[in-house]
């Protein structure tokens, strides 16, 4: 079950990632007008950039997929954000530290 999961949590991230790296590249041509396959290149190399690639991000995908500001935003601020929370709350849950402490066991004097 566990191999499962981890197989679809991967393939969605990867999905999640194409589809952050098109809209990349859709910014890069929208302001450059570089043919395609560059563009795709470029977002290869520029789309690991935290600042610029994100904004070229947010911008392909507002002006070139017609999204509106928020959804953009969402794309690239708001899933990834997600995506922590849930990475954490898992690494935790997986842990079985619960948060209680240690438990006190009686001594065997007692």
């Amino acid at each position: 079950m566990k191999t499962t999961l981890f197989a679809v949590a991967y393939s969605g991230y990867l999905m999640f990632g194409l589809l952050q790296i098109a809209a990349t590249a859709c910014g890069l041509q929208h302001l450059t007008g570089l043919w395609w396959l560059l563009c795709w290149l470029a977002a290869f190399l520029v789309g690991w950039t935290p600042v610029l690639g994100t904004a070229l991000g947010i911008y392909g995908a507002h002006v070139e997929w017609d999204w509106g500001l928020p959804a953009s935003f969402a794309l690239f601020v708001g899933v990834p954000a997600m995506l922590l929370v849930l990475l954490t709350v898992s690494l935790w849950s997986a842990s079985g530290d619960t948060g209680q402490g240690a438990t006190l066991r009686p001594s065997v004097g007692e």
